[in-house]
């Protein structure tokens, strides 16, 4: 007990000078022929999206970026699959990008590794 079923990945991007560089059309162009094709594919194979968002937090631990996502997937597998296919679109051309995945679990669970932490 303890463990859920599935893994979560969230994705945390924000733009690079290359993208803002890019005319709206570019843009709507790699969205429309690349990014688009992409997630529904992911869906198609599994991938359940969770939702987006615009970061809106003003407190003092405020990451700077942008853009948010978050999945449900089968497994490590396919979150492993699904970093390698954003990278090979070239997305991470244009979007400076940090990840956090992990298998769901329980707060129970989550606690009780963080009591056990070694110094």
């Amino acid at each position: 007990m303890g463990s859920e079923s599935g893994y979560i990945l969230t994705e945390i991007w924000k733009a690079r000078p290359s993208w803002l560089a890019l005319s709206v059309e570019e843009r709507q162009q790699f969205f429309h022929e690349t990014i688009g094709p992409l997630i529904m594919s992911l869906v198609e194979q599994g991938a359940e999206f969770l939702g987006c968002a615009i970061n809106d937090n003003t407190g003092p631990e405020r990451m700077d970026y942008r853009y948010m996502a978050v999945w449900k997937l089968p497994d490590k597998a396919f979150s492993d699959r699904l970093e390698a296919g954003a990278k090979d679109a070239g997305f991470l051309d244009y979007f400076e990008q940090v990840n956090f995945s992990g298998s769901i679990i329980t707060p129970d669970v989550m606690n009780a590794d963080m009591i056990r932490l070694d110094a």
